[in-house]
């Protein structure tokens, strides 16, 4: 059992190495022992201001396509 932790711990850190490379600030890691799959990544416990990630991500993109086409409208760009 130990190796296998110790398997499932480095692959974990390994991820997250990804992650940062890629650009991430914040992560959090939550560990489901009865999930069969363990190296499975689940993206559903993302959260970015206690939201959904995903959601955060579409009303980051509505406002500041709301934003430039209020600038649109007044000229600005």
């Amino acid at each position: 059992m130990p190796d296998e932790n110790e398997d499932l711990i480095r692959d974990i850190l390994q991820h997250l190495d990804s992650e940062v490379a890629q650009g991430a600030a914040r992560m959090s890691v939550e560990m489901d022992e009865s999930q069969e799959e363990y190296a499975k990544v689940s993206h559903k416990c993302c959260k970015v201001y206690g939201k959904d990630a995903n959601r955060i991500v579409g009303d980051l993109d509505a406002y500041s396509d709301l934003y430039l086409s209020e600038m649109k409208q007044k000229g600005e760009l």
